[in-house]
């Protein structure tokens, strides 16, 4: 949790190609384009996860003025960034390094009837100027990212002073029996559930743990952060000190 500070190491494989990777490259992995990007956004479009996610949209901006800029930093088929435009109180943005994503996302706006700005871009290189929103979200995509450490920095630099950057995803030490679970509950069919537990399985390798993000904090201008475990996942709340 967030206390956890000592002796905590990063695993260089994890780390951005300003420690370890001469390549730059902005995935960790396989990139999501094409009919892999198709794929994932036919198994993540099921009922029960769109209402899922209805209802995080509502808890999410619950605490939010009408108004607020929000930014969902890779937002992949734009479910979640959909559901947080459709409860009218945030003026959403998007940013998506796939474009088959930013097409998919786009038009799954259009055909739900609400605005969404979907931007292409590299979280690690945010196409907005400084002090741009007031919440920043980022869900189940933290451990794709190429350079983690720059993606936070990015994160500090285009919130407002006040504003709060939230990142869930996947923790390193899930469980087993936990990714089980979590696939059971995305009412899938066999054969999707088969390779999602699959895909599960695998990117828990390259996923964080409690610690690592406490590192990746203290090494950004957020300096530290607030993590949350919650079943296979983690909620990491990094806070932009207001003004003086």
């Amino acid at each position: 949790m967030s206390g956890e500070t000592a002796a905590v190491s990063i695993d260089p494989s994890l780390m951005g190609p300003e420690e370890s990777d001469p390549e730059g490259r902005a995935y960790r992995g396989v990139a999501m384009e094409g009919s892999i990007a198709r794929w994932y956004a036919r198994t993540r479009g099921t009922p029960s996860q769109i209402a899922a996610w209805r209802q995080q949209a509502k808890e999410l901006v619950a605490d939010l003025p009408a108004g607020t800029d929000l930014l969902e930093v890779a937002p992949g088929p734009g479910y979640f960034a959909v559901e947080l435009a459709r409860t009218g109180r945030a003026r959403v943005t998007a940013l998506e390094i796939s474009r088959t994503f930013v097409q998919i996302a786009n038009a799954h706006a259009r055909e739900a009837g609400v605005p969404v700005a979907v931007r292409q871009g590299d979280a690690s290189r945010m196409p907005f100027g400084a002090a741009s929103f007031d919440r920043i979200v980022c869900q189940a995509a933290f451990k794709n990212f190429g350079r983690p450490q720059a993606a936070i920095n990015e994160m500090h630099r285009v919130l407002r002073p006040g504003g709060v950057a939230i990142v869930e995803d996947m923790r390193r030490d899930a469980p087993d029996a936990g990714i089980h679970a979590e696939v059971r509950g995305m009412g899938l069919g066999p054969v999707r559930a088969y390779f999602t537990r699959r895909a599960l399985f695998s990117l828990r390798r390259r996923a964080y743990t409690s610690e690592e993000f406490v590192r990746l904090a203290e090494r950004s201008p957020f300096g530290s952060c607030a993590v949350r475990v919650e079943g296979i996942g983690l909620e990491v709340r990094f806070a932009k000190r207001p003004d003086p």
